[in-house]
Order: structure tokens, then sequence, then C-alpha cells
């Protein structure tokens, strides 16, 4: 049994009580672990799904350019970028007019895995739609589209 908090501890604690940015991280890491266990069948998480869509959006994107589009910083795309080139579903190839700057392209395995992904991150997105509602969905993308416009 943990051993009990102080008054101050809690009075601490409750400056926190109601804070946006606690409410929207559990709300993602919510809906992140539907799509993870949606996805878990062509073995790719849901921040995978993402990026591998990022990059055929993209063509042959940098890195910053992956982070600027997905709005994630740069060390976390560069990890996950990583471990797409380690899977081959993704390639990297230095810039012709850059040498300092490093391309990234989604492959035909990756292609092929997105494809096979697609019923799954579909499932997923219907999933949440569902359980939060049409009105909740729309207030979501309104939130979104808001703070992208900084």
């Amino acid at each position: 049994m943990p051993p009990p908090t102080t008054q101050d501890d809690q009075q601490l604690a409750a400056a926190f009580t109601g804070c946006l940015a606690s409410a929207i991280r559990q709300a993602d890491r919510l809906v992140a672990s539907v799509f993870d266990e949606r996805l878990r069948e062509v073995d790719l998480r849901g921040t995978q799904v993402s990026m591998l869509g990022t990059l055929a959006k993209l063509g042959r994107p940098s890195q910053r350019e992956v982070a600027e589009a997905t709005y994630t910083d740069t060390s976390t795309i560069s990890r996950n970028l990583d471990r797409l080139v380690e899977r081959g579903l993704a390639e990297c190839a230095d810039c012709e007019a850059d040498k300092r700057v490093r391309r990234y392209a989604i492959t035909d395995t990756g292609r092929q895995l997105l494809r096979d992904a697609t019923p799954h991150w579909q499932a997923a997105q219907r999933e949440v739609s569902e359980r939060l509602g049409a009105d909740v969905c729309g207030v979501l993308q309104k939130l979104a589209d808001v703070l992208a416009r900084d």
C-alpha cells in the first residue's frame, strides 16, 4: 500500500487537475491503443502506419520535412524512420544538393504493408468514431485544424 500523500502534495497536485495537456495526452494514448491493437495483425503500430503514409504522400522528404508534416520532434522522427529503414519499409539516401540532408522514401515492401494495413486502420477508425460520436469527432478535427494554424 503506498504511503498517504501530504496535504501539501494534494494542494500541489490540485493545480494540475483538469489540465488540457493531460486530458489530450490521455485521449491520445487511449485512441492509439485501439489503432495499435487493430494493426497488430500486420505487425505495425499506428505511428508506423502514419509515418509510411507521410512518406507516400511527400515522396522523398527530409527528416525535418517529415517532422514538420507530422508535428513531431526530430528525435522521435529519427527513431521512427530508422525503425522503418531497418525493417525495409523505407529507404534513406543522401540528398544530392546537400550531403548533410538525408531523404526518405517508402519502399515497395512498405507500400504493400501499408495496403495490407488499410482495412485494419479503417476498422480502428470506425471503432473510435463510433465510440466518440460524430459531434466529438468534429470537435477533435476542428481542434487539430485550429492548433495547426499557429
